[in-house]
């Protein structure tokens, strides 16, 4: 048992490095092109989520969320502002990924009889986690913007347009990569369990 945990904590640990990592080396993590901002960090941290599952995904999203927070106090741009207060930046990357765990037990044990289960469930659950993210993050904008209050009334709906279209293109990219790059990480934990 030792063993496995040890494991899980190493891989976790690489997760969290690597969303660090993303966060901080410029066009990596956060792709901004005009208004566009793309998130691929949340693909870190679903995988995070189906590998390890929800305990250790919630872990995943807080070091997503505690990134996303430091990332907006260094990049001071105006869509930066929004993400300063943690209901914004910190607790919707906690809830996705825990909810990403669930989201994928779920689907799993559902689809556990066809012969594609697993990476239909990964899909499902890199599409599911990623719109989690965009309506929570909305949604606590709405309720928690303070600052972004007094922006005016076409400035919010400009970006959340903006978060709208970004909530596309991420739920692609995550409905690809997360199948894709999952099932050889599940492959990869089982051989180590069995080891």
């Amino acid at each position: 048992m030792k063993k496995n945990q040890l494991f899980q904590l190493t891989l976790t640990a690489m997760f969290s490095a690597i969303i660090i990592a993303l966060t901080f080396i410029p066009f990596t993590g956060y792709i901004s092109y005009g208004l566009l901002s793309i998130t691929t960090i949340h693909v870190v941290v679903i995988l995070g989520a189906v590998v390890l599952g929800p305990l250790r995904g919630t872990i995943l999203g807080l070091v997503w969320g505690v990134t996303c927070l430091l990332y907006a106090f260094m990049n001071g741009t105006a869509d930066a502002v929004i993400f300063l207060n943690p209901m914004i930046s910190v607790v919707p990357r906690i809830l996705v990924g825990l909810a990403a765990g669930w989201y994928y037990r779920g689907f799993r044990r559902l689809l556990s009889r066809t012969k594609w289960g697993e990476v239909a469930a990964a899909g499902i659950t890199g599409v599911l986690a990623t719109l989690t993210n965009t309506v929570l993050v909305l949604s606590a904008i709405s309720i928690f913007g303070g600052a972004t209050a007094t922006l005016g009334a076409t400035l919010m709906t400009i970006i959340e347009t903006a978060f709208a279209l970004n909530g596309v293109v991420e739920t692609v990219l995550a409905l690809i990569v997360v199948p894709a790059v999952s099932r050889p990480l599940l492959k990869l934990m089982q051989r180590y369990k069995e080891a």
